[in-house]
C-alpha cells in the first residue's frame, strides 16, 4: 500500500516571493484572457467539429485505410479537446472564488483530471499523424504494393494499439498521484485535493521523459520528415508530369491518392506549426530547471504553455476545414448530413477518384 500524503506544491507556489521574469498581476491576465476565453472557446469549436468528423467518418464505412486513420485521429482530437475545456475551467477566477468541495487548481493543475489526460491525448494525435504520413510516403515509395501493405484491418490494429499503448505510458502517475482530501489552509477547512507518495517525483521524471520528450519528439521527428518528403515527391511528380504529358507517359501514384496526399500534407504540416512552441517550451524545461511549474520562471512557463494549448486547441480545431475543402466524398457526406438541403447523393465517380 502507497503512503499518500498531501500536496503543499500550490501553498508554496502562493508564498513564494520569486517570481522570475513575470509577476503574478501578468500571469492572471494572460490566466484570464487565454485558457478562460481564448483556448475555451477554440475548444468548444473543436469538440462539435470533430463530433462531426466522427459522424461523417463512420458514415464514409472502413473500407478506406485513410478513413480509419482520419477517424481514429477524430477521436483523439476530440479527447484532447474535451480534458481542455475543463482545464480553462478549473483556471478561470472565477470558478476558483467559489466555495466548491474541492481545491480546481490543485486537482487539475498536477494533470490528474485534466493536465495528464490531455498530455496522452495530444501524443496520440502526434502518432497517429505520424503514421498517416508515413503511410502517405508509403503510397508515393510503393504506388501498386501499398494496398496490400495497408488494409483497413491493419489500421485498425495500429490505431488501437497506440491508444493502448500511450494510455498505459502515463499509468505510473496515478501510481503516484490520488484525489483525496485534505486540509487547505486558505479555507481553512478540508477540501478535495491531491495526494502523493514520497516517490512522486522520481516517478515524475521518468514519466516527462517518456511521454514529452521521447514520445513527443520522435512522433514530432517522423512527421516533419515524412513531411518534408511528400512535399519534394508531390513537386517532383507534378514537375515530371508536366514534362511528359506531351508524351503520352503517367506515373503510378492516381489521381486519388495525389489528392489524398495533398490533404495529408496539410493537415501534417499544420500538426507541424502548432506543435513547434510546446516542442521549444519542453526543450526549455530541459535546459532550465526552473523553467516548470514550480519553478523560478513558472509564470513565464504558465504564460507560454497558455498560447502552447492555445495552439494545440486550433490543431484538433481545424481539420474539419482542409476534410471540407479537399474531399468532394467528405463535402457530400457533410453536406447530406448536415445540410440537407443543399446536398447531393455520392457519385461513383466521386468515390473512386477522390478522397
Amino acid at each position: 500500500m502507497h503512503n499518500f500524503k498531501t500536496n503543499n506544491s500550490s501553498q508554496t507556489i502562493e508564498l513564494a516571493s520569486d517570481v522570475g521574469l513575470v509577476s503574478d498581476d501578468v500571469k492572471l491576465i494572460f490566466q484570464v484572457v487565454n485558457f478562460a476565453i481564448v483556448c475555451e472557446i477554440i475548444d468548444v469549436f473543436g469538440t462539435v467539429t470533430n463530433i462531426i468528423n466522427i459522424i461523417v467518418f463512420v458514415k464514409l464505412g472502413f473500407s478506406d485505410p485513410v478513413n480509419v486513420s482520419l477517424l481514429g485521429l477524430a477521436i483523439s482530437d476530440l479527447g484532447c479537446l474535451v480534458t481542455l475545456i475543463w482545464h480553462n475551467i478549473c483556471f478561470n477566477p472565477l470558478f476558483n472564488e467559489l466555495d466548491l468541495p474541492f481545491d480546481p487548481i490543485d486537482v487539475q493543475t498536477l494533470y490528474l483530471t485534466a493536465g495528464w489526460p490531455h498530455v496522452t491525448f495530444t501524443r496520440i494525435t502526434a502518432w497517429i499523424t505520424a503514421f498517416i504520413t508515413f503511410e502517405r510516403c508509403l503510397c508515393i515509395a510503393l504506388p501498386l504494393k501499398v494496398k496490400n501493405i495497408i488494409t483497413p484491418k491493419r489500421v485498425v490494429i495500429v490505431i488501437v494499439c497506440l491508444f493502448i499503448v500511450l494510455i498505459t505510458s502515463v499509468s505510473p502517475i496515478y501510481q503516484v498521484n490520488r484525489i483525496g482530501p485534505k486540509f487547505s489552509p486558505k479555507r481553512n477547512k478540508t477540501v478535495i485535493g491531491l495526494l502523493f507518495t514520497e516517490d512522486r517525483e522520481e516517478v515524475e521524471a521518468i514519466s516527462f521523459a517518456v511521454n514529452n520528450v521521447f514520445v513527443s519528439f520522435s512522433a514530432f521527428f517522423v512527421v516533419i520528415v515524412c513531411t518534408v518528403t511528400l512535399v519534394v515527391k508531390l513537386r517532383s511528380k507534378t514537375k515530371w508530369r508536366k514534362e511528359t504529358a506531351s508524351a503520352g507517359k503517367s506515373d503510378n501514384l492516381s489521381t486519388r491518392d495525389q489528392k489524398v496526399t495533398k490533404m495529408v500534407t496539410m493537415i501534417s504540416t499544420l500538426f507541424i506549426v502548432c506543435f513547434i512552441p510546446v516542442s521549444v517550451v519542453f526543450i526549455g524545461m530541459i535546459v532550465e530547471p526552473e523553467f516548470s511549474v514550480d519553478g523560478q520562471y513558472r509564470n513565464l512557463f504558465f504564460i507560454l504553455c497558455s498560447f502552447g494549448y492555445i495552439l494545440e486547441s486550433t490543431n484538433s480545431a481545424l481539420n474539419i476545414l482542409i476534410y471540407y475543402e479537399m474531399s468532394s466524398k467528405y463535402r457530400t457526406v457533410f453536406n447530406q448530413t448536415f445540410r440537407r438541403k443543399c446536398g447531393s447523393p455520392v457519385k461513383d465517380t466521386e468515390a473512386s477518384s477522390d478522397p
